[in-house]
């Protein structure tokens, strides 16, 4: 089970977040470099001289729901058994069985990427993972402090939705960012497959900082 220990062992289907800032060389880095390598990467602990542990930047294996842990189904992410209170999610269908798990990361809302807050309130209930209570497109979301009631603090959780097939093919061109092309309200959006013509799979694109509240 995903505990403080196991959470911090090095999985290659689930690597480690970028710890940030971290020393390499005797240098320090506030962000991803590609200093010595191909590709760019980052220390996951502050001192890579000393641990010598890594991963590149913007390799991550998605979140599948649902999943089964300890025998309960989780439709989004949760912090269970994370001390830090960090949201995770399975990488595939059970993780009781695979064993396999990778970090939730948020965005958008009016928190600025903040982290999730586990458990929080809402409409004084008392909510232990994302949910989509209350958001009229049910894209599922997460208080950043614990009483969102109060704070009015939120961000999404962008595992529980889809995801953008980039490049894709809309109209017989070939997209490489979200477009608004097509939808009366010039909302931005994406393909969610390579082809949109052939699949007209579809999902809107969220502006960070401009996303609505919470529906009341």
């Amino acid at each position: 089970a995903p505990t403080w220990s196991s959470l911090h062992t090095p999985n290659p289907s689930s690597p480690e977040p970028c710890t940030f800032p971290f020393w390499y060389k005797g240098r320090r880095y506030t962000g991803c470099t590609m200093d010595d390598r191909k590709r760019p990467w980052c220390a996951t602990t502050r001192n890579y001289d000393a641990d010598h542990k890594w991963r590149y930047c913007g390799i991550s294996t998605p979140c599948v729901f649902p999943f089964i842990y300890k025998g309960t189904t989780y439709h989004s992410c949760t912090a269970v058994n994370d001390q830090m209170g960090r949201p995770w999610c399975a990488t595939t269908s059970n993780y009781d069985k695979d064993r396999l798990w990778r970090f939730c990361l948020t965005y958008g809302g009016n928190s600025n990427g903040q982290r999730c807050t586990f458990p929080f309130v809402y409409k004084k209930q008392l909510f232990h993972t994302c949910t989509n209570a209350g958001d009229k497109m049910g894209h599922f979301w997460c208080a950043t402090s614990q009483n969102y009631d109060r704070n009015k603090l939120w961000s999404y959780c962008p595992d529980t939705r889809k995801s953008c097939a980039f490049p894709f093919i809309y109209n017989k061109q070939m997209h490489y960012t979200c477009i608004s092309d097509g939808d009366s309200s010039e909302k931005l959006w994406c393909s969610t497959t390579r082809n949109y013509d052939v699949d007209k799979k579809w999902t809107y694109c969220s502006t960070p900082g401009k996303a609505g509240g919470r529906g009341s």
